[in-house]
């Protein structure tokens, strides 16, 4: 997956770093000291297209690129041209289906998938 910046496109990158950097923006902080957990708030802020979530997943995902969108004006940018393609819960579905094929970040979809098969045995059995 990526996105175009500056006419150039910028693969998506889910490793270690980018998670790193996504649980600590998305996270909570109390009294100066960030507490992580923002992974677990990853697959909810993309399912409802959270643009300033989006921003950051995209800034963290693009960090290992030298020409990559850094400041807010670059990110509004590339927000536009996402709102142009597509919309915000779309691009954000995208991610989720990206996620899902990466072995460190597998993980964070179990539920959703459990709840997706508690459906269709539900179904099957109506």
């Amino acid at each position: 997956m990526h996105i175009t910046f500056n006419g150039k496109e910028i693969d998506l990158v889910f490793g270690l770093r980018t998670l790193t950097e996504i649980d600590r923006e998305l996270g909570f902080e109390i009294e100066g000291a960030n507490l992580g957990e923002g992974l677990e708030m990853l697959i909810p802020k993309l399912k409802s297209g959270n643009i300033v979530a989006l921003s950051k997943i995209i800034k963290a995902s693009t960090s290992h690129h030298k020409k990559a969108p850094k400041t807010y004006e670059d990110l509004e940018e590339v927000l536009n041209d996402v709102a142009e393609d597509t919309d915000f819960k779309s691009f954000g579905e995208a991610i989720i289906e990206e996620l899902g094929k990466r072995p460190m970040t597998r993980n964070l979809l179990p539920k959703e998938n459990e709840e997706e098969e508690s459906e269709k045995t539900a179904l099957k059995t109506v």
